[in-house]
Formats: structure tokens, C-alpha cells, sequence
């Protein structure tokens, strides 16, 4: 396999401007490279959850081995959403990527209690780490549709990053009920 990245700085973006996997070169600033940034910075905040969650004591975790393995495959899947971003007029993502998703989100939520009102993030790091990547989901989710709305991008897309913040906001619950079963939770105050 030949090397894919052998020079890192080469200066061609110094003017505001990159090329997309098909040669066409664009603003850093338009709607599609935003876009790319967000499914980036999102492998990157799953990145900081991972590193969080191989601090959690293994006795602890006997259950919900299989979140690592589903961080793994996310993080691996939202390269070829960024490809696909990147070089529209084609199509990386996994033909079963948004089931192997749905099936992780309903085999892991029916572990957890019903949910009464908002769950505050910080129960600990893992935790908190989680709600982040659920965060930068959403953004992402919303830039790949401000660039829907101008151009044509694949409804799958949309639906895998719909299905990570889920993913994530459930991971968050769990990898934080393993130091309390007590969430906390959102108290409405009476105004």
C-alpha cells in the first residue's frame, strides 16, 4: 500500500483555499469543508471518549465490552462519511453501518432505566467525554445539512450522524452509571 500522506505541510492551503478528493479546489470556508471539519472533530472528541473510557477499571466494564468495539467502528466509518464528503460523487459509507448502529443503540438501552428528565453531564470523565462526542454528533449533523440544503448529500449520511448523537448520549449514561446509579439530573425550577 502506498503511503497517503508523505508531506504534511505544503503550503497550498495558505490562501484560504483546498481541493477536494476530485481536484476541484474550494474555500476553507464553504459549506462542504465545514462540514468535513465537524465529521473530523467528531472522530476526534470519540477519540477523547475512548481514551477516557480504557481508564474505567475492566471489572467495571464485563457488560459493555462491545462500546469499545462500536467506538472503533464509528471512528473508522466517519472516515469514509468524510470521504464521501469529500469526494461527492461517490460512496463509501458501509452498507450496514446505520443498522450496526441501531442495533448497538437498542442492545445498550435496554440495559438503562427510563429517563424522567435531562441528564446533567459530568458524572465522570468517560461520562462526560461521551456527552461531548454527542455534542460535536449534532454539530456535525447540522453542517452536513446546511450542506444538504445547497447540495446533494447522501440522506444516509445524515441519518448515521442523527444515530451517533444517540449512540453517544446512551454510552454517556451507561459509562456514567458505573460510578452511581444516580444520574443527575435537570430540577425545573418554579418560576
Amino acid at each position: 500500500m502506498a503511503n497517503r500522506l508523505t508531506q504534511i505541510t505544503t503550503g497550498v492551503g495558505d490562501s484560504g483555499t483546498t481541493r477536494l478528493a476530485d481536484g476541484k479546489e474550494v474555500s476553507k470556508s464553504s459549506l462542504r469543508i465545514c462540514a468535513i471539519g465537524a465529521v473530523d472533530e467528531l472522530n476526534a472528541a470519540i477519540g477523547m471518549f475512548v481514551a477516557a473510557y480504557q481508564l474505567i477499571d475492566e471489572q467495571k466494564l464485563y457488560e459493555y465490552e462491545d462500546i469499545a468495539a462500536c467506538c472503533h467502528q464509528v471512528q473508522n466509518e466517519l472516515f469514509n462519511v468524510g470521504g464521501e464528503l469529500a469526494s461527492p460523487s461517490n460512496h463509501f459509507m458501509s452498507d450496514s453501518a446505520i443498522s450496526d448502529i441501531e442495533h448497538f443503540i437498542e442492545s445498550i438501552n435496554d440495559s438503562l432505566p427510563p429517563l424522567r428528565e435531562f441528564v446533567i453531564p459530568g458524572q465522570n470523565v468517560a461520562s462526560a467525554n461521551a456527552h461531548f462526542a454527542r455534542c460535536v454528533a449534532r454539530r456535525a449533523e447540522r453542517e452536513v445539512i446546511k450542506l444538504s440544503e445547497q447540495e446533494t448529500v447522501s440522506t444516509d449520511l445524515l441519518i448515521y450522524l442523527n444515530r451517533l448523537s444517540d449512540a453517544f448520549f446512551i454510552i454517556a449514561r451507561v459509562t456514567g452509571r458505573l460510578d452511581s446509579k444516580t444520574e443527575p439530573q435537570w430540577h425545573k425550577s418554579s418560576v
